[in-house]
């Protein structure tokens, strides 16, 4: 039998140089492995459970400014449904306007197909035209069953005279407010 050479004792210089040789790239997708693994477990535990997820759809753009005036907003008025130690809301804005860019146009319709086959949304703040074709899908609960304000098409509310949403920023004058059919 033909010998290639021989494993020196372990531990020693000669074994890591050894150790090296042939198993670098073992050792190498080895740490690639446990690092992806510790990053994943890391995202899986610190993952924020939001106690309410709100759907901002609408061709009038909104500065990032209301969208967190928003937020704050909304946190301050809701209770700590996840017990985590405070109200966290998370305001999901897609601006379904045509501003020139075909891309982001596409981009945003895409964003909102998704969004509308996979959401967590319970509450929706939508234009009239999206108050139109989501009560028409049958997103939207009755407006019947959650509120006793006159409603728009039976399924949403109008927010026009909504003052604390001016007051923030947001133009009310096409927005309308709808609940997500359980």
């Amino acid at each position: 039998m033909e010998v290639y050479g021989t494993k020196p004792k372990r531990f020693t210089k000669e074994w890591w140089e050894y150790f090296w040789d042939y198993y670098k790239i073992h050792t190498i997708a080895t740490a690639i492995i446990i690092i992806f693994i510790g990053i994943t477990i890391s995202e899986c535990a610190h993952r924020i459970n939001y106690d309410l997820q709100i759907d901002y759809i609408s061709e009038n753009q909104i500065s990032d400014e209301a969208v967190n005036a928003l937020t704050s907003l909304i946190e301050q008025n809701i209770d700590d449904i996840t017990e985590n130690g405070k109200p966290e809301a998370y305001v999901t804005y897609l601006d379904m306007g045509e501003h020139g860019d075909p891309q982001y146009t596409q981009a945003m319709f895409t964003k909102y197909s998704v969004e509308m086959g996979y959401t967590e949304s319970f509450v929706f703040l939508v234009s009239e035209k999206y108050a139109d074709q989501l009560s028409e899908e049958g997103i939207f609960e009755e407006a019947s069953t959650w509120t006793s304000i006159p409603s728009y098409n039976g399924y949403c509310v109008s927010l026009e005279d909504c003052e604390i949403l001016k007051e923030i920023g947001i133009d009310t004058s096409d927005l309308y407010v709808g609940v997500l059919k359980i």
